[in-house]
């Protein structure tokens, strides 16, 4: 199924996520998505620009990523997900193009990871001058598109073992990477292709965090360590 693309429509979303939670085997779609439930590498990706926004729950099994697009909409005042859903089935080498479709059309957010100078997968920002971390945060109020990631590695656990959450903000054109700093907002510039690299970042340190090997080598460490 890699590359393909399913649109869902309320009722037929209703059946499919009915079947996966009972295991599958009905449908190709069905069996794939009860699959992924367990997955062992998990992310949620929250995008919003202006009144519209999506949520992206991303898994990885193997080689295998999907995707599942849910709109996010709005009536009388209360933000809800819309009936219905999109799939994305795609190989861990297609995932970046296949995601961009649900977020913001912004280049700041959507450059690949190849976009960034040097590759800066993984590395963390320098820290701004107190001038200009005082005018990123003045910034903040005219924001055009803003991306919250949570990357997730399960290893047969009621909760996750690791957790990576970030932060993207989108002012001027410009990326900003959120974070904050003795509970006050410190938001650094970052390079459009930032949040693919740590994207691909994380989610290969979710990968080792749950393979065998890893998990073996990590109970041996804390054996060692008592």
């Amino acid at each position: 199924m890699a590359g393909r693309i399913l649109e869902l429509d309320a009722k037929q979303w209703a059946a499919v996520t009915a079947e996966a939670r009972d295991g599958g085997g009905a449908t190709a779609v069905g069996t794939a998505l009860a699959e992924h439930l367990g997955a062992p590498v998990r992310a949620t990706l929250i995008s919003t620009s202006g009144s519209s926004g999506t949520v992206t729950r991303l898994t990885m099994v193997g080689e295998r990523v999907l995707l599942v697009i849910q709109v996010i909409a709005e009536r009388d005042g209360e933000t809800f997900l819309a009936p219905g859903a999109e799939l994305r089935f795609a190989n861990v080498d297609e995932l970046w193009p296949a995601l961009t479709a649900a977020l913001p059309p912004f280049e700041a957010l959507r450059a690949p990871a190849s976009a960034v100078p040097g590759g800066g997968e993984g590395t963390s920002p320098s820290s701004s001058p107190a001038g200009d971390r005082a005018e990123l945060i003045r910034l903040l109020d005219g924001e055009q598109a803003n991306l919250q990631v949570t990357v997730e590695a399960w290893r047969n656990a009621e909760a996750p073992a690791v957790v990576w959450p970030r932060l993207w903000s989108v002012v001027d054109g410009k990326l900003l990477d959120v974070r904050t700093d003795d509970g006050e907002l410190a938001p650094v510039e970052r390079p459009a292709g930032s949040v693919a690299a740590e994207l691909q970042w994380a989610l290969v340190g979710a990968v080792d965090a749950t393979t065998p090997e890893a998990g073996a080598a990590g109970d041996a460490d804390n054996e060692a360590n008592r």
